[in-house]
Formats: structure tokens, C-alpha cells, sequence
């Protein structure tokens, strides 16, 4: 599965390189302490108390729906794949392989696994206090009155794997089954995973949602696209992992140091430097975004 996430990893960087020269930060810092052009007396303040205000984008819970979607069943652009869009798939009812009933207890599994990575809807903010729930709908070869040529029990294999910090991380997985008849030719099946707690909250690069479709069972087992399938990840609108560094007389921040966040404003004390002129810089970060630089000249006098 992890081969998937990290084609998921760089369409998602694709999209963020885009998104990032398109649309303003998410967060914002400004420094008030000290003002600019201050001067500050070395004898008198061995520490300097550098302060100012922070604005961050707010993290409020909800649902992020990704649909199973495929571009081209059973041709070389097939690409099955996660999207926070839904639309019409070229071919529906897709791509799991034709079987045979076999004796009581026996199991066909010819490679019926088809990974799901997405393509958008990344980064993400998971929370892992809820459940992951969805629906993967399963199809048999159907007949004009809406009845089908399926029998069998089937069993579905749902799991999901996310990329943290180029990482493959479990988030969980569920399996359900589903009696087959040639009573109905679709058969919704709900899953539900109850997800990895080390991963609250963590932001997300990719997920990749891998089915698996065996049991003894004929002529079903395929997936319905078009909107008919789908995963519902419990999220954040936007990251809940906040900081502020700040760097004395470097721009390139190679040895910053966090600040103490408090609501709207963010507050560290550091050693007075030398005697001289001087430039504080601060940048804030929420998730993979971050924002622009805001600096301060200064000078040091005896």
C-alpha cells in the first residue's frame, strides 16, 4: 500500500505547490516588543522580551467525504483513486475479477484488492476521536428488472493507511459481509473503522484506502464508482498544530526558538545580544503552511 501513498504524497505536493502560490497563508505574525528602531540598554536588560500577535485559521471539527473514483475501467488509465469530488466514472461497477463458487468454507481471492490513494483533499487534520465510516458498494451482473446473476457470501476488507511526515502509518481497518443473492444486483455495504489513537490530530500528506473482496461467491464482488462508494474521514478544517519561532539577526531561522503561544499573542525572552544594531525575525506555522516573515531592527546600547 505504501507504494500508492507516495503517489498520493506527490500529487498532494503538486496541489500544495499550486495552492500555495495561489491563495494568501492561513496564518499571520506581526512583532510589537521591541517597537522598531528601539534602542535597549545591554546593563539594564541582560534578557530581552520579544512579543507580538499571531492570527491562526480556526480548527473546527467535521467530515471530509473522499468518493472511490476511477478514470478508465479495465483500460491502461484505469487510476482508481480517492477525490473529494464525486462525478461520473468511466466505467462503473469496476474491476475485481470474475469467480466461481467453491465448496463450503473455501475462499476465492484472485487478486481482489484494489488500492484507493487520493489525489486531493490533502493536507489533512485527522481527528481519531470519532470513527471512519463509509459505504463500499458492491455489484452483481445484473438483469433488466434490477435482479442479478450473484450468489455467495462475501467478505469486505476495508483499510486505511495515512502518510505522516513521509511515514506509512495503520489508521485501521473492518471487515463486513454480505449475503449475495439474484434477489437484487447492488448491495451498499457500511464499514466502520475504529482509527489508530497515536494519529489525533496529526496532520496527514496522503491516505490510501485499500479493498479487499473474497469469499465463495459468483458473477459480484465489483465496486460501484460514480458516487455510489465512498469514505467519510472525522477531520479539522484546519491544523491544530500551531507555533511561533523566533530568530535573532537570521532570516534563514537555522537556530530559532519557539515562543509561548497564548490566544492571539506569542511571547519569548532571550539573552540581549552584543552592542550594535540588530534585526528580530518571527514566523508562525499552522500544519504545512506558514507564513510570512515579519522582522524588527533594534540597536544595543551599553
Amino acid at each position: 500500500m505504501k507504494a500508492s501513498l507516495w503517489r498520493a504524497a506527490g500529487a498532494a505536493a503538486a496541489v500544495a505547490l499550486v495552492t500555495g502560490v495561489a491563495s494568501a497563508s492561513t496564518t499571520s505574525v506581526t512583532i510589537t516588543s521591541p517597537k522598531a528602531g528601539s534602542s535597549i540598554s545591554l546593563r539594564k536588560n541582560p534578557y530581552l522580551a520579544v512579543a507580538g500577535n499571531v492570527g491562526f485559521a480556526p480548527a473546527t471539527a467535521g467530515t471530509t467525504r473522499f468518493y472511490l473514483r476511477r478514470d478508465g475501467c479495465g483500460t491502461s488509465n484505469d487510476n482508481p483513486h480517492l477525490s473529494v469530488a464525486s462525478g461520473t466514472d468511466g466505467g462503473d461497477g469496476c474491476g475485481l475479477v470474475l469467480s466461481s463458487v467453491v465448496g463450503l468454507g473455501g475462499d476465492v481471492d484472485q487478486g481482489a484488492v484494489v488500492d484507493f490513494p487520493t489525489t486531493d483533499g490533502m493536507p489533512l487534520t485527522f481527528d481519531s476521536s470519532r470513527n471512519v465510516t463509509g459505504t463500499i458498494d458492491l455489484e452483481s451482473i445484473g438483469i433488466t428488472d434490477g435482479t442479478g446473476l450473484g450468489t455467495g457470501l462475501l467478505e469486505v476488507d476495508a483499510s486505511l493507511e495515512a502518510l505522516v511526515r513521509g511515514n506509512g502509518v495503520d489508521i485501521g481497518s473492518d471487515t463486513e459481509s454480505v449475503l449475495i443473492t439474484p434477489t437484487a444486483a447492488d448491495y451498499p455495504v457500511s464499514f466502520t473503522i475504529q482509527p489508530n489513537a497515536a494519529l489525533n490530530q496529526a496532520d496527514l500528506s496522503g491516505v490510501d484506502l485499500r479493498v479487499h473482496v473474497h469469499g465463495p461467491f459468483a458473477f459480484s464482488g465489483f465496486i460501484g464508482n460514480s458516487g455510489k462508494s465512498w469514505s467519510d474521514l472525522p477531520s479539522y478544517s484546519a491544523s491544530l498544530n500551531r507555533s511561533v519561532a523566533v530568530s535573532l539577526d537570521d532570516p534563514t531561522f537555522a537556530s530559532s526558538v519557539a515562543a509561548r503561544l497564548s490566544g492571539s499573542t506569542w511571547s519569548v525572552a532571550i539573552p540581549t545580544p552584543a552592542v550594535g544594531k540588530h534585526t528580530l525575525y518571527a514566523r508562525s506555522t499552522q500544519g504545512f503552511d506558514t507564513s510570512a516573515t515579519a522582522s524588527q531592527p533594534f540597536s544595543v546600547t551599553r
